[in-house]
């Protein structure tokens, strides 16, 4: 099996209700179910997550981000298919992706929760986390799939919901059903990891031995991942447009420290002193990128740079 047949594998579970998806893992139409019908809440997987192949960092989230609209309008990934876009989780996440000289055609993007919450936006629930989704018995396993194709050296949690989702996704034993929890904050933070710390995946949040069996079979070798968790880059953590005394400014300057004091120590990278704009191939290529999310991109971009980050 090849590194992209595993994403292709993947894909084709996950939108396993959307036929005409199964040849288009680009999703350049909207997700239709079997009858035909454009789905609600179509699923955000694809190689609009970023390229399939092994990747060192991926940055896990809660859900894929709705731009403001719940739902309706012509941004958030229900419209474009492409996670964190349009808004200024996206945005905020694109800063934090160039302090350390990576693009979204270098890293993988997923969530906790692969499609729009039913409340139309913030973060999914347990039930919605834990229910099936395509071939899957639940996200958690879609999840844990995507770490093992991915491959990662480190895991990037944005908030507590990725945190919680990862810890219970690689704890997943075959045939296991979805669990009715996941691990409390304070079963993490007993465990050691604390917001903007690198660390070894910690031996107290155990790894299920079919993870370990299947991440051995994909890459020859065992895991050595590391987690780094970080304040989620919604509005309600980070702005562009807040006072730079506010938390809303030192938030951002404290994930994006830990991300680049991260990517050195681990990988050894020569960080950029300003940060890349962004390409226009791979993703960026995207209509739906080029005509609807870059402009917003750009505009909160420009604060960002105004501000010295």
């Amino acid at each position: 099996m090849t590194r992209a047949d595993r994403f292709r594998r993947i894909y084709r579970r996950a939108h396993a209700g959307h036929p005409a998806c199964r040849a288009d893992e680009w999703l350049t139409h909207p997700c239709r179910d079997a009858a035909g019908r454009i789905t609600e809440r179509p699923i955000v997987w694809s190689r609009r997550n970023g390229p399939w192949h092994r990747q060192q960092v991926i940055f896990v989230g809660a859900a894929p981000g709705n731009a403001g609209g719940k739902g309706a309008g012509p941004l958030g990934a229900h419209a474009t298919r492409i996670p964190f876009g349009g808004d200024l989780a996206g945005a905020n996440l694109d800063v934090l992706l160039g302090s350390i000289g990576l693009n979204r055609n270098h890293t993988f993007l997923t969530a906790a929760l692969n499609h729009l919450p039913a409340a139309g936006g913030g973060e999914p629930s347990l039930a919605e986390i834990t229910a099936p989704v395509g071939d899957y018995p639940s996200s958690l396993h879609l999840l844990r799939d995507t770490v093992i194709a991915c491959g990662p050296s480190l895991l990037v949690a944005l908030g507590n919901v990725a945190i919680r989702a990862l810890s219970a996704a690689l704890g997943l034993e075959p045939g296991d059903d979805p669990p009715a929890r996941m691990p409390t904050l304070d079963r993490i933070r007993s465990a050691g990891i604390q917001r903007n710390r690198l660390l070894a995946w910690p031996a107290e949040l155990a790894i299920a031995d079919d993870f370990t069996r299947d991440w051995d079979a994909a890459w020859s070798g065992p895991h050595r991942i590391h987690v780094l968790l970080i304040t989620h880059p919604s509005a309600q953590n980070m702005s562009p447009f807040a006072r730079t005394e506010t938390r809303f400014h030192t938030r951002m300057l404290e994930a994006r420290t830990a991300l680049r004091d991260s990517a050195s120590r681990l990988f050894g990278w020569q960080l950029p002193a300003v940060r890349p704009h962004s390409p226009t191939k791979g993703v960026y290529s995207l209509p739906e990128w080029r005509e609807l999310i870059a402009p917003r991109h750009e505009q909160l971009d420009a604060l960002w740079r105004s501000k010295g980050i």
